[in-house]
Formats: structure tokens, sequence, C-alpha cells
């Protein structure tokens, strides 16, 4: 019964079930017909009736905004079940947000989200490389997120490394505290611990808010936990509450993980608040995983991709000062703006748009690597653009290093990961399995000069449907870090090599055949 209740678990049951009564209606049928009850005739203008009805569901599929993954996936249940395929359509296909809370969303998102660069500093990116400039508009064009100078960046390659600083610079908040993530858990090390500060400051006055999504904790907090924050004086929002038997809109997720304190200071990165996130409880193996804190400039947009969905999610009529949000109202209380440490460029990618950010940025900088690229990520489950723009880098010479797994947490979506491999393996891309244990960082790097980290997993539920946020980074002293990072990664991992990869192939064609159909929805 546990089961029932976890996002994604029933529509996947409703489509097992639509699949058995589409068999058990064609053999009724067909015997119905055979044993003379029912006239041969009525079958075949049923059957040309379904085909009818296929032919204009193929074709409002395929003339649909989604990516072609998606179209093909549901052409294949339209086509195969002519009888309830459709049905399971209309059901789950393209189920997002309601338009009375995408308006909620989009009121406050023009509002709020749209933090411009200043042209001063584009022409410093501009001048301080022709790299960076294409992807910084692209990113604000697409998200209305600009880039900021006056900003440093610290990376942390652990949720354990991370932990002890979170701590220590919620202790120091003195005005607001802003904390949204896709997972929190209790009891655990890592949200109690957390817990105990933001009592301690809504005590003293502090403005302590949350977010929560609802399917993300459907297994780690308690029903109505938000009641319970608001008992300590937290104002907690939850995102989407999840309804498994009254609303099936349940493609829209709240994956981000931000942590913002007074405007100045913010942390975000691939780690959820739970304590396998900080290795105090082991699931798969170490939980390699990553975060960063960012001070100075940048921390506006954090700051802003927060508040627009609070007052989303809370319906809130009144509007907010944005001056007071800016991190130079308080940023004298943490020292001042730090000294310029190259641009950062925070960018949130929301599904309502239709604007695949977090894809085209990771495209760009595939495009703009010269020597090499590495890529971290727990799932992948590409496209065929983004396998075709890492192929063409390999291709043209560039070092193409992919990090992934090797101790899965969901089977299926790792052996379909493993599926992926032999195409990119051909052209010389390299791909490391990590052997202690599950990756869940998301991060490129490019050349040492460039790269972006944040929530994006490569696998259609991120890249197309959930809230996701992701950092643009350029020219940071923190790249040196990240590098670091996959260097030490590459070398706790197993190479696989192609040979390795055509004997699970030829063990696993067909099963990677069907699960292909389906990876839009694992």
């Amino acid at each position: 019964m546990k089961n029932l209740f976890k996002p994604g678990f029933l529509p996947k049951l409703l489509i097992f079930l639509i699949l058995l009564l589409e068999i058990a209606a064609v053999i009724t049928g067909l015997s119905l017909v055979f044993a003379g009850f029912v006239d041969s005739n009525f079958y075949i203008w049923f059957a040309v009736i379904l085909f009818v009805l296929d032919v204009i569901s193929s074709v409002i599929v395929v003339n649909s905004n989604r990516a072609d993954i998606y179209k093909i996936t549901w052409l294949f249940f339209i086509n195969c079940l002519p009888i309830f395929g459709l049905l399971a359509y209309l059901l789950f296909a393209n189920k997002q947000t309601s338009k009375q809370r995408y308006k909620r969303v989009r009121r406050w998102e023009r509002h709020l989200q749209k933090t411009p660069s200043d042209p001063k500093v584009l022409e410093r990116i501009d001048k301080a490389s022709f790299e960076y400039g294409p992807i910084t508009r692209y990113i604000e064009k697409a998200s209305g997120a600009g880039a900021y100078a006056r900003s440093k960046v610290t990376y942390f390659e652990s949720g354990e490394a991370v932990f002890p600083k979170m701590i220590e610079e919620l202790k120091k908040a003195k005005h607001y505290i802003f904390i949204e993530y896709f997972i929190i858990e209790t009891p655990s090390i890592f949200w109690d611990s957390i817990l105990e500060v933001l009592k301690e400051k809504a005590m003293e006055g502090v403005d302590v808010r949350v977010i929560y999504d609802d399917a993300g904790c459907i297994s780690t907090l308690p029903f109505g936990y938000n009641k319970k924050l608001k008992e300590y004086g937290i104002n907690c929002a939850v995102y989407e509450p999840f309804k498994p038997f009254f609303d099936i809109r349940i493609n829209n997720r709240d994956h981000r993980k931000i942590m913002v304190i007074d405007g100045h200071t913010a942390f975000s990165g691939g780690i959820n608040i739970a304590d396998e996130y900080i290795n105090e409880k082991e699931r798969f193996g170490y939980w390699k995983d990553n975060a960063f804190m960012v001070k100075g400039e940048a921390v506006y947009s954090y700051t802003m991709m927060f508040l627009s969905t609070f007052m989303a999610i809370t319906k809130a009529q009144v509007g907010i000062d944005r001056s007071y949000y800016r991190p130079e109202t308080y940023i004298q209380e943490a020292g001042g703006f730090p000294k310029d440490d190259g641009f950062v460029q925070p960018y949130c990618d929301l599904p309502y748009h239709h604007e695949a950010v977090g894809e085209t940025t990771y495209i760009q900088l595939l495009n703009q690597a010269r020597d090499y690229c590495y890529i971290s990520t727990p799932y992948f489950l590409i496209s065929r653009e983004m396998e075709n723009a890492i192929a063409n880098a390999a291709k043209r010479g560039v070092k193409v290093n992919i990090l992934t797994p090797h101790i899965p947490d969901k089977k299926a979506v790792f052996s379909l990961t493993r599926s992926f491999y032999g195409s990119l393996l051909k052209v010389g891309v390299r791909f490391f399995e990590f052997e202690p244990g599950f990756v869940h960082e998301k991060m490129f790097l490019v050349d040492g000069v460039m790269g972006t980290v944040g929530t994006i997993n490569l696998d259609y539920r991120s890249l197309y449907l959930h809230l996701e946020c992701g950092t643009f980074l350029m020219g940071n002293s923190c790249l040196n870090d990240m590098k670091k990072d996959f260097e030490d990664s590459f070398a706790k991992s197993i190479e696989i090599s192609f040979d390795t990869w055509d004997a699970w192939r030829k063990k696993r064609r067909i099963f990677w055949a069907f699960l292909r159909l389906f990876a839009t929805l694992l």
C-alpha cells in the first residue's frame, strides 16, 4: 500500500491496467464475433472509427510543443492501444499545473524573477571572453536572470562538507531566512539541526520561511508538517499538495534546492535536506553530491526565485518591496561585497514556458568546449539533441568525460542510463561509474573557465517538467575546485569500455529497447 501513494506510481499502475483492459477488450470482441453474438460488420465499423481517432490523436501529438521523445512515447500508446491509449493520453499527458495556479505563478514570476544584467557587467563579460557572452545572453533572454560581478562562490564536494557551513551561516541570520527544498526529512540529523536554528531565529523575530515539495516529501515528512512548522513561528508553504486519487497533475514538482540568508548569502547545489545526502545514512553506498555557497550580488536571483514561488503558493495579494531584499541592504553586516571573482549567473528553469533552459545551457557549453568537458549526472536519459551535442564535441577533439553512478537508486533508470553509452563510446566519449556508490550531483565543467552546477538532471522530468535552478559560472576560482572534485571522482570510478557495454547490450537489448519507450515516464 505504501507504493500506492508515491508520486508517479499511480499513473504507471493505471497505464498497466489500461493495457490489461485493452487486451481483454480485444479478446472479448473477437470472441463475440466468432461466437456470432456480434455482427462482423459492426466490428469492422468499430475498427474504422478507432483508426480515425488514432489518426486525429496522432496529428495532435505530433503538432504539440513537447519534446520529440515525449511525442514518440504517446504515439506508441495511442497506436498500440487503440481503445484506451487515447484515454491514457487525455488522463496523463501534459498534465501540468492548473490554469489558475499557472496565472498565479506567472504573475509573480514576471514581477520578481526578471533580474537583468547591469550593462557594464555585460561589457566586462564580453571583454573577459568571447565564449561567455552568448551563453549569458541566452540565459537572460530565456529565463530573465542576469549575470553579476561582486560575488564569491565557494564549492563543496559533498553534503557533509557543506552541512556545518550551512549551520554556521544560519546562526548569523538577523533579518530573514528562506529555505526551498525538494526533500526535507525528519527525523534526521541534517534537518533537525537546521530546525533548531530556525526555531531560535523565529523566536528572535527573524522572518523564517520554508517551501517543500509535497510529493518529494511524501515519505520523509509526516502529514500536515507545515502546520507543525507554523507552531514554531516558521511560515511554511507546501508546493502542490499531493492528492493521488483526486488530482493527477503531479508532473510539475519543485525540484529546487535554495537557502537564502539576509539577501547576501545563499546555498544551492544537488543536496536535499536528508541524512543520506550527508552520508549519515547509507542507502546506495557513498552518496556523492555537491553544494556551493554564494555571497554578494548574485544572491539576489536566488532570493527572487524563492519569493516568486512562495508568493504564488500562498496566493499573496500584496506586493513586496524588492529593494528590501537586495544584497546591499544588509551586506555590510557580512563584511561588505566580496572582491570580484569571475561572474555568476543563477537561473531558473520553469516548465510553463516550454523553454528548456537547462538543456540548452548544457548544449551551449558543449558547443563552446575546446579542450575538455566534464559532466556528472545521476541519470543519463538524454534527448537526440543532447546526444548529438556530446558526440559532436567528441568528434572535434574535445575530451568528454561523463560521471554516473555505479550503485543505482532506481534499477530501471540505471539500466536505461547505461543503454545510452554505446553510440557515444564509439566516438570517444569516456564514461566513469563512481564505484563507491551513487552520484547525485548535476554539473558541467568546460576547459576550467566556465561551467554550471545546480539541480538539473539529464532526464526528461528534470529538463522539461520540474521547477529547477542552476548557476552559470564564468572565470571563478571555484572552477578549480570543481575540476579537482571531478578528477578525484574519476580516480575512484570504473571506466566503461565499449566491449563491456557491448556485452551488456547483447544481454539486455530487448529490455533496453522496451525501456526507451517509457523513458519520459521514469
